[in-house]
């Protein structure tokens, strides 16, 4: 677990440590080193139970919270083949998971690929802007499959299995059923429950488009939802692609998945118009939120506080994120907002204004939870006071930039991120109202001409990850993913 912290430090002092062919070089000090502390005495360190590596907490980078603006600037590649639909990463940035319309999940080593020496061929920087000039360090990949859905046999009264007709002879329109024996007093008797049939063994694995994706903070599992409506559960690191556990419920395509702040359970949307709340430990549904009339696009939870510079984001019991109010979003533009400590109450509901479109792909919290900007089909950005409930203004991008696909807030709860199908523009939202005649935006390098279907920055806001992909919705794509280098200008 310790080793998945390691910062980009790390990986410079080891990359500068070794030859062209690999070998560790510096030996000068390894001489001293070996002079000062002999053999022996580093394996009784070793053994030691009370030798510990030393943790370095993951705090936000110096000057975030004050600078003026920031250089957002697009260093590495990640070659994909086709749109890309999801995007998750570890805590620490060390692996960035990406789930594809071919059905694949690909894993990358982050730091690798941003300070390691594998460049991109003269093809593949076609279309890029100069500073893009490494290339992705793809680790793994796996399929993301449609698991089939296996029941129990039907039992006769000797406790034989009763032969059940082929898919040929069965009505589409007929439920199967699980026959389970249940032994009360002394006899067995048959309970009923209806099941979707089971898939025969001459059937094929299905690869399905990784719709939606997310991991837990140190990648000891991830979820991926799939287009029938489940949703896969599998190991990153250990066994990789090992799908453990499949949630079924949603009838439609998994569009949207956010893990609980405290990791323990789960938050599906669907093109089912259906959020559901899923606990790991058990399996089971704990919770369906109703109200939305479309597909869903966006989760996500309240901020408590806005980020500060001691906050270790590293700590586990460090959690900025308010897991009692959750917002979910709807291609129809509706914001219902969620209080889970009342699972009665209905949804709070944010209708986009009039004259508005219905479109919403994606909507973000402040960086201290107070207010709510939505992105808009007709190239604007919707702002909302959470309390209230009240609209502020509408951010308006420039003429024909066209769609606002996501939006993301960085830790100064100043700077905007607004992603349209042109290019990403980063707007300080505190200089919408000034006279000034510059403008309260400026254009992040790297990205022009598709829609972008992820935009992740880590906890201490020193890297952007960006994926453009459709999500199956309208709309074109680069197929391109983007790894930034994040410096606050004071």
């Amino acid at each position: 677990m310790d080793s998945e912290h390691e910062s980009e430090d790390d990986f410079n002092q080891n990359d500068d440590n070794r030859s062209d062919d690999g070998s560790e070089r510096g030996g000068e000090m390894e001489d001293a080193a070996e002079g000062a502390i002999s053999s022996s005495a580093q394996a009784l360190a070793l053994d030691d139970a009370s030798a510990v590596r030393i943790h370095r907490p993951l705090t936000l980078q110096p000057h975030v919270l004050d600078c003026k603006t920031f250089d957002i600037m697009p260093l590495a590649l990640a070659v994909h083949p086709c749109n890309i639909y999801s995007l998750a990463a570890t805590k620490c940035m060390r692996w960035v998971f990406t789930g594809s319309e071919d059905g694949y999940v690909r894993k990358y080593d982050f730091f690798a690929s941003m300070n390691g020496k594998t460049m991109l061929t003269q093809g593949q920087r076609h279309g890029q802007v100069d500073s893009v000039t490494k290339a992705g360090i793809l680790t793994s990949y796996w399929e993301n499959e449609e698991q089939p859905n296996k029941s129990l046999p039907v039992l006769g009264e000797d406790g034989l299995p009763i032969a059940t007709p082929g898919p040929s002879e069965l009505n589409p329109n007929d439920m199967d059923i699980d026959v389970n024996l249940v032994k009360r007093e002394g006899s067995l008797e048959r309970a009923l429950t209806p099941i979707a049939r089971a898939a025969s063994p001459s059937e094929e694995s299905k690869m399905s488009a990784v719709y939606s994706l997310d991991c837990h903070s140190e990648a000891i599992f991830a979820v991926s939802g799939l287009e029938s409506g489940a949703v896969n559960l599998w190991t990153p690191r250990h066994e990789e692609g090992t799908c453990h556990h499949v949630f079924r419920q949603h009838t439609g395509p998994v569009s949207a998945i956010k893990l609980t702040p405290d990791e323990q359970g789960f938050i599906s949307g669907s093109w089912d118009q259906s959020v559901l709340q899923w606990d790991l430990n058990t399996g089971a549904v704990v919770r369906n939120y109703t109200g939305h009339g479309s597909q869903i696009s966006s989760l996500s939870f309240q901020p408590t506080e806005a980020p500060t510079m001691t906050m270790d984001f590293s700590n586990c019991t460090t959690n900025v994120s308010n897991d009692a109010v959750l917002m979910s979003t709807s291609v129809d533009g509706m914001i219902c907002l969620w209080d889970r400590r009342d699972p009665t109450q209905l949804p709070r509901k944010l209708q986009p204004p009039e004259k508005v479109p219905p479109w919403c792909l994606s909507a973000c919290w402040s960086a201290d939870g107070k207010r709510i900007y939505c992105g808009r089909r007709n190239g604007t950005v919707d702002e909302w006071d959470f309390a209230e409930g009240r609209f502020i203004q509408s951010i308006k991008m420039p003429a024909n930039s066209g769609p606002v696909s996501f939006v993301k807030m960085l830790p100064n709860n100043k700077h905007l991120i607004c992603a349209s199908q042109d290019n990403i523009r980063l707007w300080n939202v505190t200089e919408l109202d000034s006279r000034s005649s510059l403008r309260p935006f400026q254009i992040i390098a790297g990205h022009h001409g598709g829609l972008i279907s992820s935009v992740h920055i880590d906890p201490t806001c020193k890297y952007m990850i960006t994926t453009s992909g459709n999500r199956e919705w309208e709309g074109p794509s680069t197929n391109g993913c983007l790894f930034y280098d994040i410096q606050p200008m004071v």
